[in-house]
């Protein structure tokens, strides 16, 4: 639609106000703002059809279910959510799991550490005795044959 049309087209459609000059000579030239104009009049007069004669009540009780759907629809906030029981219990639960998981991967992870083995024979002497059978003599023999004092 042209620039003319479009500034006067709400009047011309209400039936208010009186119409350029400008506005009848565009229409009357324009073949294309003649039909959409034509086709805007023929949407309004179907509106007008439509318009119920008398005024229209809602039923009873209309206005109340619109409430109460709305109410039912309403999301309910994230703090709700944290202040339900049920979901801090889950989160007590899941802190718990996690918190077990991060300790048991701490311990897999951490090198086992063996106390330094006795640098002299003296303290070869104080460890305390294993079965005699199953003790390796040839270990001890070449641990005390290697021993040198500082």
């Amino acid at each position: 639609m042209h620039q003319p049309v479009r500034e006067g087209l709400e009047d011309y459609l209400a039936g208010t106000g009186t119409l350029s000059e400008q506005f009848n000579a565009h229409v009357k030239g324009c073949r294309e703002c003649a039909e959409e104009l034509q086709g805007l009049r023929e949407h309004a007069r179907l509106i007008r059809v439509l318009r119920p004669g008398e005024e229209v009540e809602p039923s009873p009780g209309f206005y109340a279910r619109v409430v109460e759907r709305i109410e039912r629809r309403t999301q309910p906030s994230i703090w709700a959510t944290l202040l339900n029981p049920s979901f801090g219990r889950r989160i007590a639960m899941a802190s718990a799991a996690l918190a077990l998981v991060v300790s048991a991967y701490i311990v897999s992870t951490e090198p086992f550490r063996v106390a330094p083995p006795p640098s002299n024979a003296i303290a070869i002497q104080a460890l305390p005795q294993q079965d005699t059978v199953a003790q390796d003599r040839d270990v001890v023999l070449a641990s005390l044959a290697s021993f040198q004092e500082n």
